[in-house]
């Protein structure tokens, strides 16, 4: 009986191992700048390097920031972090922030989901169905969207919608997959206040 156990968790492991990505926390710091982002090794080694090379080059981008004198600032960086992964997908958000000296500084979380076989980027359209701007605009007016704050559960009544003109209204590209459904991401100050947060639009099911 012991033995048959000890081959039923060896089973559950190694399958385990296999349906997720191996990631490995990477942080530097320097003048007026500290990142944290996630290294991945997964069965696609290609698909894995696709992977790194598009966040190793979100993390460069942040990082040339600390050397810009117009506009300067004091410090900025990167942290993420892991929202769900198979082996179909991994979704993290990846979180860019910079303080220029104000009252407080200002970040931009990047809903990103990969491919887990070919490491490219996935569009919210392989997981819900397609919507345009106004529609979108429309259903958050009438509440048949659900948002939420930045802790996906406390609800939002985007407030700063009526300030933005409907014809100009984007489908952010900014996404996650969390519990079987979709939510795009919107940055603080667009459809709710700083203190809100990352406010998050539910989408139906594709």
């Amino acid at each position: 009986m012991f033995k048959k156990t000890l081959l039923a968790l060896s089973l559950c492991l190694a399958v385990s191992a296999t349906a997720f990505a191996a990631v490995t926390e990477k942080k530097e710091s320097g003048d007026k700048y500290q990142v944290s982002y996630p290294v991945f090794t997964l069965k696609k080694a290609k698909a894995a390097q696709r992977i790194n090379d598009d966040i190793l080059a979100m993390v460069t981008k942040t990082k040339e920031l600390a050397q810009s004198s117009h506009p300067t600032y004091v410090a900025v960086g990167t942290n993420y972090e892991i929202i769900s992964e198979n082996d179909k997908y991994i979704c993290i958000i990846f979180t860019t922030w910079d303080n220029m000296g104000g009252a407080h500084g200002m970040y931009h979380d990047h809903g990103i989901v990969y491919d887990a076989k070919s490491g490219k980027r996935l569009p919210y359209t392989k997981f819900a169905k397609a919507i345009k701007g106004e529609a979108l605009y429309d259903g958050i007016a009438n509440r048949q969207f659900k948002v939420y704050v930045s802790d996906l559960a406390t609800p939002s009544d985007a407030p700063f919608l009526k300030y933005i003109k409907k014809d100009a209204f984007n489908v952010s590209k900014d996404y996650i997959i969390k519990n079987g459904k979709v939510y795009l991401m919107y940055p603080p100050y667009e459809l709710d206040c700083y203190a809100a947060g990352t406010t998050y639009v539910e989408l139906p099911k594709k």
